[in-house]
C-alpha cells in the first residue's frame, strides 16, 4: 500500500527509454555497538535473477553483480570508508560491516536490480551505532519516544489551560 504513490510518480519518470519501477517501503531500524559487527538482511525471492545490487550509504558503498552457474560473485567495493570491513553473506547478499564506527552511523540503501523485469527493489536501513558503557546513548525504543512526546504535549495543555484560567 506504502509503495503505490510512489510506484505512480515513478511511472511517470522515464530513464532513457527504459522504464523503472521502484518499491519502497520506508527503513527498517537497526541498533549495532561499537566496534562490533552487524549483518544488514537483503531479502531477496528465491525465484528472481538479480542483474547486480547496489548498496550505498552517503554515497555509493559497494556493487555485487552475482556469479553465473557456480562462479562466484564479482563485489566492488567503491567507498575506501568500508574496504577490508564488509563482506556479502551468501546467497542473500546480506550486507556485514565490521569494526562499527561511529560514522557508520545512518541510512544504508541496497537497490536490487533484476534481469527477469524492469522492477528495481529498494530496501533501507538505518544504522545507530552506540557505545555499550554509556547507557544514555542505548536507543530509545519508539513507545518511549511516543510516550516522551505525549507527557510533553500533555505538560503544554496544562499550562495553557493554566494561563487561560488565570486571564479568566
Amino acid at each position: 500500500m506504502c509503495a503505490f504513490p510512489w510506484l505512480l510518480l515513478l511511472l511517470l519518470l522515464q530513464e532513457g527509454s527504459q522504464r523503472r519501477l521502484w518499491r519502497l517501503c520506508g527503513s527498517e531500524e537497526v541498533v549495532a555497538v561499537l566496534q562490533e559487527s552487524i549483518s544488514l538482511p537483503l531479502e531477496i525471492p528465491p525465484e528472481e535473477e538479480i542483474e547486480n545490487i547496489i548498496w550505498s550509504s552517503h554515497k555509493s558503498l559497494a556493487t555485487v553483480v552475482p556469479g553465473k552457474e557456480g562462479h562466484p560473485a564479482t563485489i566492488m567495493v567503491t567507498n575506501p570508508h568500508y574496504q577490508g570491513r564488509v563482506s556479502f553473506l551468501d546467497p542473500s547478499y546480506s550486507l556485514h560491516i565490521s569494526n562499527l564506527s561511529w560514522e557508520d552511523s545512518g541510512l544504508y540503501q541496497a537497490q536490487v536490480n533484476l534481469r527477469t523485469s524492469q522492477i528495481s527493489t529498494m530496501q533501507q536501513y538505518n544504522l545507530r551505532v552506540y557505545h555499550p558503557n554509556y547507557a544514555s546513548e542505548k536507543p530509545s525504543t519508539a513507545f518511549c519516544l511516543l510516550a516522551k512526546g505525549l507527557l510533553v504535549f500533555l505538560l503544554l495543555v496544562i499550562l495553557a489551560m493554566g494561563l487561560w484560567v488565570i486571564r479568566v
